[in-house]
């Protein structure tokens, strides 16, 4: 079970990836997918939790649309981070338009995402 951390909006800094190998591990090994609103890089992992990364590029706008996108996302993904299996490393990218995209439009394509990456656990 991931905790959240502060407010309902953030996940638990322990469960985010944060070091370069980390970061170049899952890039490596892993398996993306991709929606007009961004990429999704999965790989397996020894932990037994799901550690989350998000990558912005300077391509997304300014400093300020950088951090907006990555703020979204990392909302989008506490929403939902309990169907989320464990045991993965998880990358989002985000593409140019998410920080102007519809909220609803990032949480379903981010779900889509993580459903064809198969590490999604629907609800029961």
């Amino acid at each position: 079970m991931l905790l959240f951390w502060g407010n309902t909006h953030s996940v638990d800094r322990s469960y985010s990836l944060k070091r370069h190998k980390e970061f170049r591990y899952t890039y490596r090994v892993g398996r993306s997918q991709s929606t007009p609103l961004m990429t999704l890089v999965c790989a397996k992992s020894r932990n037994e939790t799901v550690r989350i990364g998000f990558s912005v590029s300077k391509r997304v706008g300014n400093s300020v649309q950088r951090n907006r996108a990555k703020r979204r996302m990392r909302a989008c993904v506490a929403s939902m981070v309990n169907n989320i299996r464990g045991g993965c490393n998880i990358i989002l990218i985000a593409k140019p338009d998410v920080p102007t995209a519809p909220f609803a439009e990032l949480r379903q394509q981010t779900e889509t995402l993580l459903k064809r990456a198969g590490v999604w656990v629907s609800e029961s």
